[in-house]
């Protein structure tokens, strides 16, 4: 009968000591599954409201690049919003007559990530008025900007994920313009909030 080194015996030792079983190597995979399982739906759900937030964050934007173009340049800028084609445009009124003639800059811009402008009528504005269009500056769909970076009007214009409408209003965001002033805010409803209340500006 052959004797098998001390020193072998150690290694065969080690080496069986170090390794994983079938059961251990099931485990890890269960648990793994598990983590998985909880953490993808939340990252989904960060990821839409990630999209939702820069949507309506590019339309604020925007608009404040607008004003900020209209007094830069010394005339009329003028957003109007296409509610049905879920874009709005932005026209560099050089000559500040109203229209866009030939040569003036007219920038369109799409609602991108399954955003869409639309209102739900059973909530109140960011003003605590009804609600009866996805954009209303004083009765239209249009926004103009002067050489002192004043609006024609004030209002705003609201926005929510294409499979949240008639359904939820909790992700909705809106972009209020102040008429004296021309200055814009951002916000979120939360049907949920009672403090301010369900429209908060950030």
């Amino acid at each position: 009968m052959s004797v098998i080194p001390h020193r072998r015996l150690r290694i065969l030792a080690a080496s069986r000591d170090s390794g994983f079983s079938l059961i251990e190597i099931m485990v890890v995979i269960v648990v793994m599954g598990v983590l998985m399982a909880i953490s993808i739906p939340k990252i989904s759900n960060w990821a839409q409201m990630y999209q939702i937030n820069a949507e309506a964050q590019k339309v604020y934007f925007d608009l404040m690049l607008a004003r900020s173009k209209a007094i830069g340049n010394n005339n009329d800028v003028i957003v109007t919003f296409d509610v049905s084609n879920h874009t709005y445009t932005i026209h560099d009124d050089t000559n500040s007559d109203g229209s866009a003639d030939s040569g003036e800059e007219v920038k369109t811009v799409n609602l991108e990530n399954n955003m869409k402008f639309g209102y739900d009528s059973s909530i109140q504005d960011v003003d605590g008025n009804a609600m009866s269009a996805a954009a209303d500056f004083g009765g239209a769909a249009t926004l103009t900007f002067n050489s002192r970076g004043e609006a024609s009007a004030g209002g705003g214009v609201y926005m929510l994920p294409s499979k949240d409408v008639g359904l939820s209003t909790d992700r909705m965001r809106a972009v209020s313009i102040v008429m004296g002033t021309g200055s814009a805010d951002l916000w979120k409803y939360d049907s949920l909030a009672a403090t301010p209340g369900p429209w908060s500006t950030g």
